[in-house]
Formats: structure tokens, C-alpha cells, sequence
């Protein structure tokens, strides 16, 4: 999702996946004579390591430490930024590649395909 709307945290991080999706459409439009598809898969918010501990460096910040559990912190930024209202989780982002992958995607190339929860188009 950086890739698409940024992320004033981490500039760096959210050009490097602009990057990838621009580098997968070039390699899309350059691999389709041969028949090659290449698409941007671009998971949610996915329930990992990696979100804790960006809800461990937000608390870190705060003055006080006056600051919800992780779950409570969660369940909030889901409910403000996923109009589905739910995590993604691995089994989601999976089963999009499965798709990519198989014969009923075969006319599916240079996209970017958000599993999201509605994030993106939420923004």
C-alpha cells in the first residue's frame, strides 16, 4: 500500500515499493510477446511481527506512556482505515497469488491488485 499512497514515517520504504510497481509494469509490457504475466501483488494490513512492532515504536513515542494494549491500538486503526473492518491475513494474500497464477487470470498483466480491505480506495 505505501507504494501507492506513501508513507510520511518512511519515505524510503514507500519509494522503494513504488518502484517495484512501476518495475512491474515495465516488465509486463516487455515480457507479454512472450507470454509472460507479471503483477504487483499488494498485501493489506496483514497481522505480523512487523505490525507489533510498529505499535511497539508508536507507544515508545508516547509522552507518559499512557497507551492502549496492542490489541485495543489494532482493532482501532482497522476499524479507521479498512472499510471491511478486518486484518488481512496470509491465507488472503495467498489465495490472490494462487489467481494471479492460474489460467482464469490469464489476461491479467501490469496490474496492481490490492488485498486490502478496501485501504487504498478508502484513502
Amino acid at each position: 500500500m505505501a507504494g501507492q499512497i506513501g508513507s510520511q514515517t518512511d519515505p524510503p520504504y514507500s519509494a522503494s515499493k513504488a518502484g517495484l510497481i512501476n518495475f512491474a509494469q515495465c516488465a509486463a509490457k516487455d515480457l507479454a510477446p512472450a507470454g509472460v504475466r507479471v503483477n504487483c501483488l499488494c498485501p493489506g494490513m496483514v497481522r505480523t511481527p512487523l505490525n507489533r512492532a510498529v505499535w511497539e515504536a508508536w507507544a515508545a513515542d508516547r509522552p507518559g506512556g499512557a497507551v492502549p494494549d496492542y490489541d485495543t491500538w489494532a482493532a482501532e486503526k482497522i476499524a479507521k482505515l479498512v472499510p471491511l473492518n478486518r486484518w488481512q491475513t496470509p491465507e488472503d494474500v495467498a489465495a490472490m497469488a494462487v489467481f494471479l497464477a492460474s489460467d482464469r487470470a490469464a489476461n491479467v498483466t501490469g496490474q496492481t491488485v490490492n488485498v486490502d480491505g478496501g485501504y487504498v480506495m478508502h484513502w
